[in-house]
């Protein structure tokens, strides 16, 4: 793909705006700003088509802002290339920055764009099932946490709250209750619905440890395994592979794991090496030899999240359900 074209995006709630440099370093660097509606995105390519020779030239870069930028790379789908970076990403490439405006923060992701072009490569939205997926599971979230919520006031409060305040709690952590079985009832209708997430999650939820929560998880922020292929590329975005820490003679750090990871893959990834421990023998015995060791209780988790990593990707690359070794021989 040859680009001449370099657009840098910067997305707010309402609007977002759009500058470009070309590959020419002589030509005038533009910008413009547009709505982010439907209409807007259709002013943008429009805006394109004239300041831009071919379409097929440009490549538009923009940060992943969640739900804000949605809109607009589902337009730019199939016909713009563009790719959505990590903001921390951009902002830790381009050096010392003063002075903040979405024009300027504009241009400098079109300079990011252009300084980057041998190496960035063109973002593919998930699949509509992927997507389906992760609103659900978003919503199963707001909902867990709202009982946490309701059970952590009728646990701690229980002396002092009168009877018809009680009743309100249980009434309303009855209705939150049925709403958390229905939003996992659709979870696992859209998983069934394609052929290819419904085997991958029976092979996940066959690893010991791993629940309907963690295959999920593996299978929306893998890509259904193909986005992220690799088990130590899950490890790392998920916080578990450690990384060393010591710079010429003076700093001599232990190694450790980075805090730049999804948290949310990472605190359940803690609930899976719980549940392997108690349940899985292999593993248990495994926790109790490092201890014995000296290891530190967790370090020794950690070392069990990547063993649950390992055997997720390898049934699945497999394609057969895990077994235990015990019962295998």
């Amino acid at each position: 793909m040859k680009i001449h074209w370099f657009i840098g995006v910067d997305i707010s709630k309402k609007t977002f705006d759009g500058a470009i440099l070309s590959q020419n370093k002589s030509s005038k660097a533009v910008h413009a700003r547009f709505d982010n509606t439907p209409s807007g995105y259709k002013d943008f390519k429009k805006w394109l088509t004239q300041q831009c020779a071919k379409l097929s030239e440009v490549f538009v870069c923009m940060e992943h802002t969640g739900i804000y930028g949605l809109g607009l790379a589902s337009f730019l789908e199939g016909t713009i290339a563009y790719c959505m970076e990590n903001p921390l990403q951009v902002k830790r490439s381009l050096g010392i920055v003063r002075g903040k405006s979405d024009k300027v923060d504009a241009f400098m992701l079109a300079r990011y764009c252009y300084l980057h072009r041998e190496e960035l490569k063109p973002t593919q939205l998930p699949t509509k099932t992927l997507q389906d997926l992760r609103i659900l599971f978003s919503e199963r979230e707001r909902i867990v946490k709202a009982l946490q919520v309701e059970k952590a006031v009728l646990s701690e409060l229980n002396p002092v709250l009168n009877e018809k305040t009680k009743g309100r709690l249980r009434e309303r952590m009855a209705g939150l209750k049925k709403d958390l079985g229905s939003v996992e009832k659709d979870l696992l209708e859209v998983v069934q619905s394609d052929p290819e997430i419904a085997r991958n999650y029976k092979l996940a939820t066959s690893v010991i440890g791993v629940g309907m929560v963690n295959a999920l998880l593996f299978i929306m922020y893998s890509g259904n395994f193909e986005g992220i292929t690799q088990p130590r590329s899950f490890a790392c975005y998920s916080g578990v592979a450690p990384f060393e820490h010591t710079s010429g003679t003076s700093i001599r750090g232990k190694t450790r794991v980075s805090h730049l990871a999804n948290k949310q893959v990472k605190t359940q990834l803690t609930n899976a090496a719980r549940s392997a421990v108690m349940n899985d023998p292999e593993l248990r015995r495994y926790y109790k030899r490092k201890r014995d060791e000296g290891k530190e209780h967790g370090v020794v988790m950690n070392a069990v999240k990547f063993k649950i990593i390992l055997r997720v990707y390898a049934t699945v690359r497999r394609g057969t359900p895990f077994v235990r070794l015990r019962q295998a021989g």
